[in-house]
């Protein structure tokens, strides 16, 4: 499968860049990840979950993961966002307060619902050659003995992150330094809880059921990743008691 993140995220951020009244960004991006989350709970032979890739899984998984995802995810972002490195070329702090819901309730919705349909849509395109058939008339498994798959997985996996970051630094471009939300920064507290939670979860990742499967190994990673920066945002907003004006 292509990666999880960065490479998923790139259909999710061209849609914001291109109408960014019409889509929740944050859900865009939540949606687009929230497939893969069931592998968190992969077992020794693979998955334990219901297909979190097929259609109907839109609504009863994707909708309500992507959803309370992007409801985390605001609850830590400003933190974190003001302590990543490359705040000049990706304007991390010109999105704005990225802990309000900016958008109507449907709009946040759509996104979700919207973010998740290209996953599987990217998906269905990567591990199936029938629409090169049907368009080109080429019928790949006859001209290669290579799969399908495993050369279009590598392929897109490559352009989607590349698309990702160049799209992350052009949307943070657009931005208003004006809107950045006034924050105290705190690195050592920040990357050393960061760093705490991050070294705790690559030691227990391993020892996971299905540990061995790729896809819920890298998944599980990312949420790892995840996580020790959500901790490092918290520790500076909860642990933080002068104003932001104030704090050096």
């Amino acid at each position: 499968m292509p990666l999880t993140f960065p490479s998923h995220l790139a259909p999710a951020l061209a849609l914001k860049m291109w109408r960014p009244r019409w889509f929740d960004g944050v859900a865009l991006c939540t949606g687009a990840v929230a497939p893969d989350v069931a592998y968190l709970t992969s077992g020794p032979v693979g998955s334990s979950f219901p297909d979190t890739h097929a259609w109907p899984a839109l609504l009863w998984w994707c909708l309500p993961v992507a959803l309370a995802y992007a409801a985390a995810f605001r609850i830590g972002a400003d933190s974190i966002a003001a302590h990543l490195p490359g705040d000049r070329r990706f304007g991390w702090r010109r999105h704005g307060s990225l802990a309000r819901w900016p958008h109507r309730w449907w709009i946040t919705v759509s996104s979700a619902l919207v973010g998740a349909a290209s996953h599987l849509g990217w998906d269905r395109l990567t591990h199936t050659d029938d629409w090169l058939r049907t368009l080109f008339g080429i019928r790949w498994s006859a001209v290669t003995d290579v799969a399908w798959w495993s050369v279009s997985d590598l392929t897109s996996t490559a352009v989607g992150a590349v698309a990702a970051v160049v799209l992350t630094a052009r949307l943070g471009r657009r931005g208003s330094p004006a809107a950045a939300p006034d924050l105290a920064r705190r690195p050592g507290l920040f990357w050393g809880v960061t760093a705490v939670i991050g070294v705790v979860g690559l030691a227990v990742v391993p020892l996971l059921p299905g540990a061995s499967v790729l896809a819920a190994t890298v998944v599980r990673l990312l949420h790892v990743a995840g996580l020790a920066l959500l901790a490092g945002g918290l520790a500076v907003r909860f642990g933080t008691s002068v104003p932001a004006s104030h704090a050096r």
